[in-house]
């Protein structure tokens, strides 16, 4: 018998609910959840020389490099990872280079995985981070870093999904919908799947 997914990698634009999503996720599923984005920005706070690199691509609304976050996968996956444990990783696999590293590593260690792609258009991932930007004071949420990001995810994201693609692991939901529709529809897709939500 195949084994249950334990990994789910979550993809989407800038602004396409990847974090709400993965909170939902992690109460229905009882997943926990690797957030790269906050992981970062907290890193990016402290006195080094890495937290003072990762800072400056962040506020240069830029990716990090593609071995970076795969790195901090697998050292959660030697050291705080049980090996039973399933898991969302939110923020990873943004570029080709990092999906086939992530693939690789999930597969060496066993954990079947399914990437969710949450697609909205560019228009609304724009509408969605300027209304975000009034209530979130986030120095990667101006006009000149949402237009970074949108060109970063259309330049490295797009090849890192169609990778998930050809694997035959991605899951495609349709993010213009209302938040709870979202989640219906992932949950529904998972559920076709094996996975069972309280």
């Amino acid at each position: 018998m195949d084994k249950p997914i334990q990994t789910l990698i979550m993809l989407g634009k800038p602004g396409a609910g990847k974090g709400t999503q993965s909170g939902i996720l992690k109460e229905r599923l009882r997943f926990s959840i690797i957030g790269y984005g906050d992981f970062f920005r907290g890193l990016s706070k402290q006195d080094t020389f890495v937290s003072r690199k990762v800072g400056e691509t962040i506020n240069q609304g830029s990716l990090l490099p593609h071995w970076f976050p795969s790195y901090v996968l697998m050292d959660k996956l030697f050291h705080t990872i049980e090996t039973e444990e399933a898991i969302i990783l939110d923020g990873a696999a943004r570029s080709r280079k990092e999906a086939e590293l992530t693939h690789e590593v999930l597969h060496w260690f066993e954990r079947p995985y399914k990437a969710l792609y949450i697609d909205i258009t560019d228009q609304e991932a724009v509408d969605r981070l300027t209304s975000r930007r009034e209530l979130i004071n986030r120095v990667d949420d101006d006009d000149d870093h949402i237009k970074t990001r949108l060109q970063a995810y259309h330049n490295t994201v797009i090849p890192a999904i169609e990778f998930f693609r050809e694997q035959g692991t991605l899951i495609e939901i349709n993010g213009a919908q209302r938040m709870e529709e979202v989640s219906r529809e992932i949950l529904g897709k998972l559920n076709t799947i094996g996975l069972e939500t309280r």
